[in-house]
């Protein structure tokens, strides 16, 4: 199965982002210039740091047509809120997982991040989708967030992407997230990795 035919269990973080978007861009008839749109995929996520509000980085429920319009990074931009709508669906179609973990906001970040644990491995050019996030982009700097947040983010992300997800990425949530919850993501991911 593709990412795209797995059944989703938690919403994506960075690394699932990516391997659905090169299963989109590897399946497009349209050629998309895949560092913006990975960039652009990438991109949305950045509000948590920069305390942006959703809607400023997030669209409601995009089409394949609309994404299919853009260029690069603002179609990037655009599937990342349709993955994310997809994942709200199906999630709620897993009754069965919400009796099975706990259902609060730490066990959520802790899904997303093993989610990145698991599917990290299905993509080879790792390497090379971290050195996307070396430089900025203009179309970045149109959506509110400082430059210098931009940049910060492209480190963490290229740094996160570098190398198969570890315990020690959790703290990346400390730019965004409360300590208490932080620790508490801490004692999921050792008890359910």
């Amino acid at each position: 199965k593709t990412i795209l035919e797995s059944r989703i269990t938690s919403m994506p973080w960075p690394a699932v982002h990516i391997l659905i978007a090169n299963e989109f861009l590897n399946s497009s008839s349209k050629k998309f210039d895949r560092k913006k749109f990975i960039i652009g995929t990438s991109f949305p996520d950045i509000r948590y740091p920069a305390k942006l509000d959703r809607g400023q980085t997030h669209f409601s429920q995009p089409t394949v047509q609309e994404i299919l319009s853009e260029d690069g990074f603002k179609a990037g931009l655009l599937f990342h809120s349709l993955v994310d709508s997809l994942w709200n669906i199906e999630f709620h179609h897993q009754a069965y997982l919400k009796t099975q973990i706990p259902h609060n906001p730490a066990m959520m970040h802790t899904l997303k991040i093993l989610q990145d644990v698991f599917v990290y491995n299905r993509l080879d050019n790792w390497e090379e989708t971290a050195g996307y996030f070396k430089e900025t982009i203009p179309e970045e700097e149109q959506y509110g967030s400082p430059k210098s947040m931009v940049k910060r983010w492209h480190q963490v992300i290229s740094s996160y992407l570098s190398k198969s997800p570890q315990f020690e990425d959790i703290n990346m949530l400390e730019m965004s997230l409360p300590i208490e919850l932080v620790e508490e993501i801490r004692s999921y991911y050792q008890t359910y990795h």
